[in-house]
């Protein structure tokens, strides 16, 4: 599966080389897990994340979300400027990705589906449900001492992780709100920024966000120009196993950008 996936990456970069965005903007990278040991693309051994991690703070000016709108950084960069991100809220993240984050004094914003935080039972959504071990979810300790380093920002990511493209107007305004409000209650601060379980929106979804948070990120894979960044429709780079160190290089300069279209499509066809 591994050589399978390396496989689709190398056959897009042709792609890549004439298309790719070359306009200089925002690229947000989005993780899951960190140092899991499993084989699951969405898990990253520590070893490959902190020379990525390395990598990312030497050659690339690195900002916080929160930064994108308090005006603390100037989007007419020439060029591209990182982002981190996380989804779900593995333990993993604090265990092993943190002490990383430390280490480089990169920023990182982690999107919490709140009713795992809270209740402390394991992630069993998606390919967590196929997972001899599922992974355990932070807890709010875990999350306010990361957040008193002043590195780490923390997001919404629903309440139980919803698909929100499967739910009605009010399910889908429930699942936002109690994130928005658990999150506030259990850390004293209103969370500003959203990402949307699977990637995927209505447009009554994202009206609904939209009204809650001030930013919202989608699925996708893209850079963000700055000279039309919206705050509210953010695309993200997915970071994956088969990446290893020298195809994330690649992602970061957009050469993977239409692995998502190219790997949906040969999906249908399955």
């Amino acid at each position: 599966m591994p050589l399978m996936l390396r496989a689709l990456k190398l056959a897009v970069l042709p792609y890549g080389v004439a298309f790719r965005e070359r306009r200089p903007g925002l690229v947000i990278l989005v993780y899951h897990r960190v140092g899991g040991d499993t084989r699951s693309e969405i898990d990253l051994p520590v070893a490959l994340f902190r020379r990525q991690m390395a990598y990312a703070r030497r050659y690339y000016p690195i900002t916080s979300l929160d930064s994108i709108l308090n005006g603390s950084w100037a989007l007419e960069q020439r060029s591209d400027v990182l982002a981190v991100t996380f989804d779900d809220g593995c333990l993993e993240v604090y265990e092993q990705a943190f002490p990383v984050l430390l280490a480089y004094q990169i920023p990182a914003t982690i999107y919490l589906a709140t009713s795992y935080v809270e209740s402390q039972r394991p992630f069993d959504f998606g390919g967590y449900a196929r997972s001899h071990h599922q992974p355990l979810p932070l807890t709010w300790s875990h999350v306010r001492e990361m957040v008193d380093s002043g590195l780490i920002t923390v997001g919404a990511h629903t309440h139980n992780h919803a698909d929100l493209t499967r739910l009605a107007a009010d399910q889908v305004r429930n699942e936002v709100r109690r994130s928005r409000d658990l999150i506030e209650d259990r850390l004293g601060r209103t969370p500003i920024h959203f990402a949307y379980p699977w990637g995927r929106a209505t447009p009554v979804a994202k009206q609904i966000v939209g009204e809650a948070f001030a930013t919202a990120a989608q699925g996708g894979c893209a850079k963000n120009p700055f000279g039309n960044l919206d705050p509210l429709e953010l695309w993200r780079q997915p970071v994956q196993q088969s990446d290893g160190f020298w195809l994330f290089r690649l992602r970061l300069k957009s050469y993977l950008d239409a692995e998502e279209y190219f790997r949906s499509a040969a999906a249908r066809f399955r």
